[in-house]
């Protein structure tokens, strides 16, 4: 995962200028935070205002375990996936097809990715995305194979959703990656477009 240094830098004002694996941790800036404390950030959206600050998160959290500093659990190893794959899959999505203004519940503006696909579009986020994959993905899998066995398999999901790009070295999605979230995104539209909203919140 050292290619994912490569991802784009974040323009933004609280984007780090610098994050590094040591064996306490990943340091962000002058600060020090555990492994386990920064997957756990991930996870929870600390990190979505600047994904490639997350992705270098990431890189670092890989560092850690190939120096033997850190040793993810089977659970940690799929939160990391998870928001990965999510980040890889809305950076794709923006440079196809941009953002949007988006009015909040609470009247407020925030800017969100649009996915465009068969049935049309909606806004993204990678929160929702994160919850989807979570529901998905990972639920799905422990279901049929229980607990442990099923987020094994998650992550093999979600490791063959990447690949290295031959241009640059850097991850995108793959094709089985792409084509999968492709369909989740279109049935989901599909269910919208037919039925309308579900009665409980269905994340995407």
């Amino acid at each position: 995962m050292s290619s994912l240094l490569k991802f784009p830098k974040a323009s933004s004002a609280q984007a780090l200028n610098h994050i590094e694996a040591t064996p306490e941790g990943i340091r962000l800036d002058s600060k020090l935070i555990g492994y386990t404390t920064a997957i756990r950030q991930l996870d929870e959206g600390h990190f979505d205002y600047a994904p490639p600050d997350g992705m270098r998160i990431i890189a670092g959290i890989h560092e850690g375990e190939a120096m033997g500093w850190f040793a993810p659990t089977t659970e940690q190893m799929a939160l990391i996936w998870r928001w990965l794959i999510t980040c890889l899959f809305i950076h794709e999505q923006q440079d196809k097809n941009g953002t949007v203004i988006v009015e909040n519940e609470d009247g407020s503006t925030s800017q969100a990715v649009i996915y465009s696909g068969e049935h049309g579009g909606m806004a993204i986020y990678l929160s929702t995305e994160r919850c989807s994959l979570a529901t998905h993905i990972e639920g799905i899998a422990i279901q049929k194979y229980g607990a442990e066995a099923g987020l094994q398999r998650a992550i093999q999901l979600y490791q063959g959703m990447a690949e290295a790009d031959p241009d640059g070295g850097a991850l995108r999605l793959s094709q089985w990656g792409r084509d999968s979230l492709t369909m989740l995104h279109d049935n989901f539209i599909q269910m919208l477009n037919t039925e309308g909203l579900p009665a409980a919140p269905t994340a995407h």
